[in-house]
């Protein structure tokens, strides 16, 4: 769905605010054009009761003074009103737009986060729904207002003095729209280059603020600091081809009426001296040429928001133009539950989309329930990408992954992924409490829960040393955390789904020896009932497997079986055990 079509919907449910708040823009620039009227009637009032002496224009002056009054407080009445509608409803329309691409982020599959920048996306769903909720707010009212001051005022005009002065007074309109309209194409490639700027700024804070400590470590302050400035520099240039625009067009328009009001005070003054216009009414359109004065000055920057809000338009329809490539589109919706899961593998090979060398080939394993397997291999061969297509982050060959004997792609995502506890490579917290982190919104987790999921993952005694126990703040992604506290953590939190299938990706790397050995023999007692597959460079974790999977550097399945089995015909696992200082005996006591 386009952005366009978004907004629009949310008009179709909700517009009667918007159209009310309209209603009282329109009052509020009818009352206000009334009073330069009032105010010449007012000015031939008080002369003609001085030249006469006629007591009577002072009750017309008091009648007058009082309408003046009434259309002031009138008009901002309808100006609070409108500006509370309509701000009120296009703020709404902002978080709707907001709430909508969130959600459409969501969905979206690992792919389009490789080919997206994380400073850019946040960009986008701030910066880019604020400049549209300005375009529906300023941006419209603003057209509103300038055709409705038009539309009244030079009726008044017309009727105050004549048609051949209003011809006069409005000459320059025509020509400075024209102009304007000219000008909005190059407005809108511009601010198309400023909002990528503003992107590339952001995402540079958010890369060197989540990467402060390696810039710090490596002494690399001032490089990330001229880097910064360059792109300062270029947002810089964008913004100053703008102020180049305005600069012109402003000055040209006030110019152009400034030369008007010059000319009608010696042609009305003419007027006024021959008897051909009276001093109440010189007054009046000489108010009306500067009360239109206003809004055609404010045409440049509406369209520059109108601008602004299209391109902010087009780069949020690139987002939502974006399919997840992970879907239910073949999914199965009788299949609800997998509990117990078995695994079968036979793939013959996968490779990331947009790439050509194969990651996995030629892999072959089943697993019962409750069994569990180790995966171990070289750096790069494959291991992480095959822990995720069980969760379907990367879409398998169809017919090559199968769980409780249904093909993943034909088990719906919901359940599929509600069935399976993950703990990442790369552990990731939230920047909340270690209690919210491992319940994670989840409501049948209960703090009880969380606290057995610790005690197993060998963190609870940390987290009560701490001074809020499970209430500690953890600081964004765990920054107040060490590696291996991290580690626990996550683990804690898989545990405590008490899922079907556990998938652990070499989430012991930060821990002591001691630490994991601990760890392994808790995890030996808590996963007899739950299917388990285990990334890792440790024999010593190998130990808790009923299999070991050895890949090679190049995704190639080398073997498949029992240690024993391995030490007998894998002269590659014969090396990592020697490697690793362990012999049968040592593994068999880990």
């Amino acid at each position: 769905m386009r952005c366009k079509q978004i907004v629009l919907n949310y008009f179709k449910r909700h517009g009667f605010r918007y159209a009310l708040g309209v209603a009282f823009v329109v009052t509020s620039t009818v009352l206000t054009a009334i009073l330069p009227n009032l105010v010449g009637q007012t000015v031939d009032a008080i002369k003609n009761a001085s030249n006469a002496g006629d007591l009577s224009q002072l009750s017309l002056v008091r009648q007058l003074a009082l309408k003046m009054v009434l259309c002031a407080f009138g008009s901002f009445i309808a100006r609070f009103i409108w500006r509370y509608l309509i701000h009120g409803f296009t703020r709404s329309v902002e978080l709707n737009l907001r709430q909508t691409l969130f959600t459409h982020l969501q969905k979206l599959s690992a792919d389009f986060y490789v080919k997206n920048n994380t400073g850019d996306l946040i960009t986008r769903s701030i910066l880019d729904t604020q400049v549209i909720r300005m375009m529906l707010g300023m941006g419209l009212v603003g057209i509103i207002d300038v055709t409705t001051i038009i539309a009244v005022t030079i009726p008044y005009m017309v009727s105050t003095a004549n048609l051949k002065l209003t011809m006069m007074a409005v000459i320059p309109l025509p020509f400075l729209l024209f102009a304007l309209v000219k000008l909005r194409t190059i407005m809108r490639r511009r601010f198309m280059v400023v909002q990528a700027a503003v992107s590339d700024i952001s995402s540079k804070v958010q890369e060197n603020m989540t990467g402060i400590r390696v810039i710090k470590a490596f002494a690399q302050e001032e490089s990330e600091n001229l880097h910064f400035e360059e792109l300062s520099k270029a947002k810089w240039k964008a913004e100053m081809s703008m102020v180049r625009i305005s600069s012109i067009i402003n000055p040209i328009s006030s110019q152009a009426f400034g030369i008007v009001f010059s000319i009608f005070l010696f042609v009305g003054g003419r007027m006024v001296i021959d008897g051909n216009l009276t001093l109440g009414e010189f007054t009046a359109f000489n108010t009306y040429i500067a009360y239109l004065m206003g809004p055609i000055n404010r045409v440049s920057r509406i369209i520059q928001i109108w601008q602004r809000g299209i391109v902010s338009m087009q780069r949020l329809d690139k987002i939502f133009a974006s399919s997840p490539t992970v879907t239910d589109k073949n999914a199965d919706s009788s299949i609800t539950t997998l509990k117990p899961i078995s695994v079968k593998v036979k793939l013959d090979s996968f490779i990331y989309p947009g790439t050509d060398t194969p990651v996995l080939q030629n892999i072959r394993f089943s697993l019962a329930p409750g069994e569990v397997l180790a995966i171990m291999g070289p750096t790069g061969s494959g291991k992480t990408t095959l822990i995720n297509m069980f969760m379907r982050i990367w879409n398998a060959p169809k017919a090559s992954v199968f769980l409780s004997n249904h093909a993943v792609e034909r088990i719906p995502l919901d359940v599929l992924r509600n069935s399976i506890a993950y703990v990442p490579q790369d552990t990731f917290l939230f920047s909340d409490s270690i209690e919210n982190n491992i319940i994670f919104y989840d409501e049948n987790i209960t703090p009880e829960d969380a606290q057995t999921a610790a005690q197993v993952a060998v963190i609870h005694d940390n987290i009560m040393e701490f001074e809020k126990q499970y209430q500690t703040a953890v600081g964004e992604r765990g920054m107040t955390l060490s590696g291996g506290q991290k580690q626990r953590i996550s683990i804690a939190r898989a545990l405590a789904r008490k899922p079907s299938l556990l998938l652990l990706d070499d989430c012991l790397s930060a821990v002591d020896a001691e630490t994991e050995h601990a760890i392994l023999s808790n995890l030996r007692e808590y996963i007899r009932h739950c299917t388990t597959i285990l990334v890792t460079h440790r024999i010593a974790a190998a130990g808790l497997a009923d299999r070991i999977l050895i890949l090679s550097e190049d995704g190639h399945q080398l073997a498949l079986g029992t240690h024993d089995e391995l030490m007998a015909s894998s002269p590659e696992y014969r090396q990592l055990v020697e490697l690793a200082g362990q012999s049968k005996e040592e593994l068999k006591n880990a």
